[in-house]
């Protein structure tokens, strides 16, 4: 029971990496507040939640427009009383397209949710902790795509790149207000976003001939990670960001897949 006491607010916590997060920090006794534009996948996560006994609310917003996410955090402290854990984990991939066919629209609307999103949330959400002497922690959602590039993926990267910056950055402004700022970068995962690779046997086994440990990782694997940056025990811990991918980033060749 860790998160006793505490509140947590996830972006893109209908699905996915951001449901486990939320149903991570739920088993360890925090309330959650829930953020995304699935408004039917919000009310399904926030009941199963709810049947658990945790107090949950969801709001349902864009992630990528700034005035929905301040008006998101107005509303969350507002009936939950505050927020201790800020969890950025609403993104989406690029057009599956070449660099030079990538139009300006698609360009500009990846970075808008995966990385001004993430900007503007963390503000909003720090300029709270400092005004209620908080000692939070801000958590965002990378990927190993933040350090390989993809060339159909351009923008994608790009926005995880620049989220370890981010990270960084405003881990730097808010130490002296002990607000911890880091990230978390995951490899290959089983999500809605991997699932057409997970059913092309082909792409699968590109995937995993990258991946050392011969498997996709579950979204369990990355809110273990993530409950741990905003715990405690990585107290000492600004400005970083952990890469659970099965090994990918320490290799440097193809190896067979075991699976």
């Amino acid at each position: 029971m860790r998160f006793a006491g505490k509140t947590l607010l996830v972006t893109g916590g209908a699905k996915g990496i951001g449901f486990a997060v939320a149903e991570r920090f739920a088993a360890e006794g925090a309330a959650v507040a829930l953020m995304d534009i699935d408004e039917g996948g919000l009310q399904a996560a926030e009941a199963a939640l709810s049947a658990r006994g945790t107090t949950v609310m969801s709001v349902c917003a864009d992630a990528g427009s700034p005035e929905q996410i301040r008006d998101a955090v107005a509303r969350v402290i507002d009936h939950l009383g505050g927020i201790d854990v800020a969890v950025a984990g609403a993104g989406r991939n690029s057009p599956n397209v070449d660099f030079f066919d990538l139009e300006d629209d698609d360009w500009d609307a990846v970075l808008q949710l995966n990385l001004t999103g993430g900007f503007v949330l963390g503000k909003a959400v720090a300029r709270h902790m400092i005004a209620t002497g908080r000692e939070g922690a801000i958590i965002f959602i990378s990927s190993v795509g933040a350090v390989l590039g993809v060339p159909t993926q351009a923008p994608y990267c790009v926005s995880k790149a620049g989220l370890g910056m981010l990270t960084k950055t405003m881990a730097l402004s808010l130490a002296p207000h002990n607000i911890r700022v880091n990230a978390v970068g995951p490899g290959p995962i089983k999500t809605d976003m991997t699932a057409p690779i997970l059913a092309d046997e082909g792409m699968n086994r590109l995937m995993l001939s990258r991946t050392p440990l011969g498997r996709f990782g579950e979204v369990s694997e990355i809110s273990g990670v993530v409950s741990f940056l905003a715990s405690a025990d990585a107290s000492f811990m600004t400005g970083q960001t952990l890469y659970p991918d099965g090994g990918r980033l320490a290799l440097n060749y193809v190896m067979p897949p075991t699976t």
